[in-house]
């Protein structure tokens, strides 16, 4: 509105200003709720013409859009062959006329370059929602042996990890935890300890750093403990946690994905299609200038 009226002169009222660049946006890409009917198609096609991409898509009752999961043949051949079997998982909003949310779950590939594993939507996030994304995770890739998911302290991840993954490993992101701590004790010497805790690699170091922590503040080393150490802290991980102590790499995805949240939902989905396989081509082509 400020563009406009420096620019042209004119002075728009916001719902007017609103319902322009809904318009706008329906031009280029067509109106949302047409998006929704061409989605069924568009996974299909998906699946013909890239061979080992799998979709998955539920309605409700009354046949309208719940839930989409989409894994690339890419992303799949990756995991399988030479991804570090370390998954963050993390929602973010969608900005577009219909509110819903974006699941995200992505790795680290071996030159710490984020590798996105599989995403989908939904209508909340939820337990219902987790348990739906995570069971078309595992039908994806099944329970890779030491395999470990990390999110944020999401309560319906929580739920729906112990129902769809019981047996996988479910890590907290520090960086969440670090958050909380600082929010809820406001001191630093308890922030500090918290990172020498989670950043040392032998126990005997960690029981040190805690045994401090005890002396510092009693109540954060109850709630740590309470929480569970094999959840946060590398010396107590049950399997190797590699580079991933934060789901921080779901936010860089998420950050590539400004505009495309905007953006009627088929529209968007090949959006992101596009922008994963010219990652994959270039890495691909790269990978294959390099001689030993």
């Amino acid at each position: 509105m400020v563009e406009m009226q420096v620019d042209h002169g004119l002075h728009l009222l916001y719902t007017k200003a609103w319902r322009a660049k809904d318009q706008a946006e329906a031009s280029v890409f067509g109106p949302p709720e047409e998006s929704f009917k061409l989605l069924s198609a568009y996974c299909h096609r998906l699946k013909e013409v890239n061979l080992g991409t799998i979709t998955a898509m539920k309605t409700n009752i009354a046949n309208l859009f719940e839930y989409l999961f989409i894994s690339h043949a890419a992303s799949l051949h990756g995991f399988r062959t030479v991804i570090l079997p370390v998954i963050a998982i993390n929602g973010t909003h969608l900005n577009g006329k219909f509110s819903g949310i974006m699941f995200v779950a992505i790795c680290l590939d071996a030159n710490n370059h984020f590798f996105p594993l599989a995403y989908g939507f939904g209508d909340v996030e939820d337990e219902m929602a987790w348990t739906w994304f995570l069971n078309e995770l595992k039908n994806a890739i099944d329970s890779p042996e030491d395999c470990m998911i990390i999110s944020n302290h999401h309560l319906g991840i929580k739920a729906a990890m112990e129902k769809v993954y019981p047996n996988v490993p479910h890590g907290y992101c520090v960086f969440h935890m670090a958050q909380n701590i600082k929010n809820d004790y406001k001191r630093k010497d308890v922030s500090l300890l918290f990172k020498q805790a989670w950043k040392a690699y032998r126990k005997s170091d960690f029981k040190e750093v805690m045994l401090e922590m005890i002396k510092v503040n009693m109540v954060a080393f109850e709630n740590l403990m309470n929480v569970g150490p094999e959840r946060w802290s590398r010396a107590y991980s049950p399997v190797r946690r590699y580079r991933l102590m934060t789901s921080s790499i779901v936010e860089s995805m998420n950050s590539c994905l400004v505009h495309a949240r905007q953006m009627p939902i088929t529209t968007m989905v090949e959006f992101i299609r596009e922008m994963l396989h010219k990652w994959f081509y270039k890495r691909c082509t790269k990978a294959e200038k390099i001689r030993t």
